[in-house]
């Protein structure tokens, strides 16, 4: 019983982590964007912005303040 839990678990944790990453890519014909690479300016601005303040070179406060400036900087780029 213990054994098929843990099969059973193991699975399960498997299938979620594999589905959890996959990308989902939807074009958008006018602007010739997918989602997947505006995800991805984010992702990346975001860890920029995080390694900075975790290094102790920027504050909390200059932290969310760059986060919000370069959330808006994104979406002028994407309705470009």
């Amino acid at each position: 019983m213990k054994k098929a839990l843990l099969i059973g678990l193991l699975l399960f944790g498997m299938n979620t982590q594999a589905k959890a990453t996959d990308p989902v890519k939807k074009t958008n014909p006018v602007k010739k964007t997918t989602t997947t690479s505006l995800h991805c300016h984010y992702k990346a601005a975001y860890y920029e912005i995080r390694s900075k303040y975790e290094d102790g070179e920027i504050t909390l406060n200059q932290a969310q303040a760059r986060w919000q400036k370069a959330k808006k900087r994104i979406k002028k780029e994407e309705a470009n």
